[in-house]
């Protein structure tokens, strides 16, 4: 029972402190949890709206936690860190000058748009909406190696106006098939973030049959995330990815020490 992708009052958009989520984890029955606060770094329209504002007072509270909870509870300090492609050497620098176990690489912005405003559809049909988006991802991974997993894949699909169909996820394929494979070729893992299974389309960020085609290509590295944001949501669903993980051939599921991922048997 493990989540990795939680959201305490370090991020803008928190609603919970990391005690909170640390305290509704042990009522849960989760063994392990991993903070991973927003740093999205130059933000177009706020340049420090989802930045931790006091980094080294983040891994102070992290370190708090970790022994309050220690009998309890394996609190492992992540991040997740927002990037864009003229952000990376400052990502780099944020990724190694603290003793983070997990960093989560997430792409919330195109070309200064983030699909969460909607502008960023005004000038999208569903096509391009996805494969702009996608394209990113792309462009900025062959760039930045200091992270463990791709956050929420198709992160743009939460927002989107066009209404969802099941085959939405084979949109962009020849993308897709290409990040995937770059994540192999690094040695970097994907997501299975379970706040899709809030949106209309009642499936995680990837579709589950991204995760088994990850897994064909030879993709050996996934972590599950609620992005939990309040303490509503912290373990959300973590059951029923365990079992789409299970669905896509994997018998495991990654768990990060000082960056390096261990397995733990579904």
């Amino acid at each position: 029972m493990l989540d990795y992708h939680i959201h305490s009052t370090f991020s803008n958009d928190g609603e919970m402190t990391m005690e909170e989520a640390c305290c509704q984890a042990v009522k849960l029955g989760l063994k392990e949890i991993a903070i991973t606060d927003h740093m999205d770094i130059d933000l177009p329209e706020n340049l420090e709206a989802y930045q931790i504002e006091d980094l080294n007072l983040y891994m102070e509270e992290l370190v708090l936690v970790k022994d309050q909870f220690q009998n309890c509870l394996n609190v492992k300090a992540g991040i997740e860190l927002g990037l864009q492609d003229w952000t990376l050497e400052k990502s780099v620098a944020i990724a190694n000058d603290y003793p983070f176990d997990f960093v989560i690489a997430s792409i919330h912005m195109v070309n200064g748009e983030d699909p969460y405003n909607r502008i960023y559809f005004n000038s999208r049909d569903k096509l391009k909406s996805y494969t702009d988006y996608y394209a990113t991802i792309l462009d900025v991974l062959k760039d930045y190696d200091d992270f463990n997993v791709l956050g929420h894949l198709d992160y743009l699909r939460r927002y989107s106006p066009y209404e969802y169909v099941s085959t939405d996820y084979k949109i962009g394929e020849e993308i897709i098939e290409s990040i995937l494979k770059l994540l192999i070729e690094k040695g970097k893992g994907l997501e299975l973030n379970t706040a899709g299974f809030r949106h209309s389309s009642k499936q995680p960020h990837p579709h589950p049959d991204i995760i088994k085609w990850f897994k064909q290509l030879g993709g050996e590295i996934v972590a599950i995330g609620s992005d939990a944001h309040s303490i509503d949501y912290v373990g959300y669903e973590v059951d029923r990815a365990f079992d789409l993980l299970k669905y896509a051939g994997f018998n495991y599921v990654a768990s990060f020490t000082n960056m390096q991922p261990s397995f733990v048997k579904i």
